[in-house]
């Protein structure tokens, strides 16, 4: 008996660039969401399934995926650039507010770099925090120990900033939790309630909301101009 060879994840990837290429998107969403649905993501494997969503007619999953994109490669250009560009097209207008200047410079510096960069620097830092240890303890003279000091000084810096940094990224404490309407369109009501007397105002596909709280099926939204409603779950999925 032979064994069916396994095919790995770049080749996966491969056939869906190659079939997107060819204009079958749906072919390339079905090989890109097989590399996902396996436990990998990238920023660019995210983008491109945005792309082919996009191609596909699905601007609201298309959303969906660069915003992804975008947590995983905070601060791309083409991403923001694209992401713009589709929330032009979608139903709803929405002007966002004003961003207190100082929640504005820490999304700025936890978005610096991206996840990958960051803890390659940061495991650098740590490399020289070692090396200029080993070098103050051991050096012979009071200049190599004053060098071994400085640059362990160095390396605690970059630790310590970055590290920080990262660890913020990973528990999400400057990342709200968001979620992209998956369906047409849903009304935003005043309570947990299928009652339309209480709704508020109606949202659309690819429309990006903040979640605050939960309760049940449903979840209390805000949407980037502040206004408030609760949404069920089901219309949406998390970013």
């Amino acid at each position: 008996a032979t064994t069916a060879p396994v095919i790995g994840q770049d080749e996966i990837v491969a056939r869906g660039n190659q079939t997107y290429q060819e204009g079958d998107y749906a072919g390339a969403i079905e090989a890109y969401q097989a590399v996902r649905d396996g436990g990998f993501t990238s920023a660019g494997l995210e983008y491109n399934l945005g792309n082919a969503h996009f191609k596909s007619g699905s601007l609201g999953r298309a959303i969906l995926h660069w915003e992804r994109a975008l947590v995983l490669s905070p601060g791309d250009p083409d991403t923001q650039a694209t992401l713009e560009l589709a929330r032009s097209l979608t139903v709803d207008a929405i002007e966002p507010m004003p961003t207190f200047w100082l929640v504005s410079a820490a999304s700025w510096w936890v978005g610096l770099l991206s996840r990958s960069a960051l803890i390659a620097v940061v495991a650098g830092g740590w490399l020289v925090l070692a090396g200029g240890l080993i070098v103050w303890i051991l050096a012979w003279g009071d200049t190599g120990r004053a060098a071994g000091r400085w640059t362990a000084v160095a390396g605690g810096v970059v630790v310590l900033v970055l590290g920080a940094n990262l660890l913020l990224r990973e528990l999400g404490v400057t990342q709200p939790e968001r979620a992209v309407i998956m369906v047409e369109a849903v009304a935003a009501r005043a309570a947990p309630a299928q009652d339309d007397d209480l709704t508020l105002i109606e949202v659309h596909g690819g429309t990006r909301v903040r979640l605050d709280q939960r309760t049940g099926e449903w979840a209390e939204v805000v949407l980037d101009d502040g206004k408030v409603g609760w949404i069920p779950l089901s219309a949406m999925e998390i970013i």
